[in-house]
């Protein structure tokens, strides 16, 4: 099918979510290359939720590196300004729910844990810049949020089914049920939103074994490097568990060994515990 029918089919079928305002707000004040640290810090104060949220990013172990971040300005510069524009859009994620119940939880874990490897990865190999691969990791499901909250009846019998019949994918059961994927539907959703291509790129091509040629070559590095720790957290079961042989997925392209991705599953498991309690409240 071609992409200008499948986009068509997908706007006749679910309601495209606008971007919430501050991510919006920010996204736009980025993109002007004559912006300033102080202009980000006065939109993002005005958000007294996303602001608190922010401090609790800054402050978790991943960036706080013991030391406390206590302002946003402070916080822009850990982590840094360039960085910003994407992890606003992934916090703003969370606010998209609909609900929040049993599957959104899952879903939410799922993300943190496939940033965490694919961060772990990125400073293993040097692929990516770790922030880089957090923030493709947090964001990389998008569609299954859009999904779940603009088509929740239809969407519930995908989840009912990927419970019963363990060993199919989501990918499986959407292109069954819907007709399209997440995969489709994020990548449309990141171009709606003007997101940064690295992202519209891992979006839309995550679960793709060889993704198409970018302009970009760094962006198949962060589809297959996203595509790997999504698989590495299916098997362990942070979020959704799924049985997959990790050696037949092509481990080669980042050099790992048997050893070292056992090594990894360790760190990816202790990092997830001590970074949930501060990312989720």
């Amino acid at each position: 099918m071609k992409q200008e029918a499948l986009e068509k089919i997908i706007l006749e079928t679910i309601d495209i979510p606008s971007l919430p305002p501050v991510a919006m707000k920010v996204l736009q004040l980025i993109s002007n290359d004559s912006s300033s640290l102080d202009e980000l810090e006065d939109i993002l104060e005005k958000d007294q939720s996303f602001s608190a949220r922010l401090l609790r990013i800054a402050n978790s172990p991943y960036y706080g590196k013991n030391r406390s971040v206590d302002s946003i300005g402070k916080a822009i510069i850990l982590i840094g300004f360039n960085t910003m524009k994407s992890l606003v859009v992934a916090a703003s994620l969370r606010d998209m729910h609909r609900k929040f119940g049993i599957f959104e939880q899952k879903l939410w874990e799922h993300g943190l844990a496939v940033s965490i490897a694919a961060s772990q990865i990125a400073t293993d190999t040097k692929m990516l810049k770790p922030d880089e691969a957090l923030v493709c990791g947090l964001v990389h499901d998008m569609g299954k949020i859009v999904l779940n909250t603009s088509l929740s009846d239809t969407y519930s019998m995908v989840i009912e089914r990927i419970y019963a019949e363990q060993g199919l994918s989501f990918i499986d059961i959407e292109n069954e049920m819907l007709g399209f994927n997440h995969c489709n539907v994020g990548g449309l959703i990141a171009r709606k939103w003007k997101l940064p291509k690295n992202l519209e790129a891992v979006i839309e091509f995550h679960h793709t074994d060889k993704p198409p040629i970018f302009d970009d070559p760094s962006y198949e590095a962060s589809c297959q490097l996203i595509r790997i720790a999504d698989a590495i957290c299916l098997h362990i079961g942070i979020g959704f568990k799924r049985e997959i042989d990790l050696y037949t997925l092509g481990l080669e392209y980042i050099g790992y060994n048997e050893k070292q991705v056992q090594d990894l599953i360790e760190r990816v498991k202790k990092a997830y515990v001590e970074q949930k309690t501060s990312l989720m409240e």
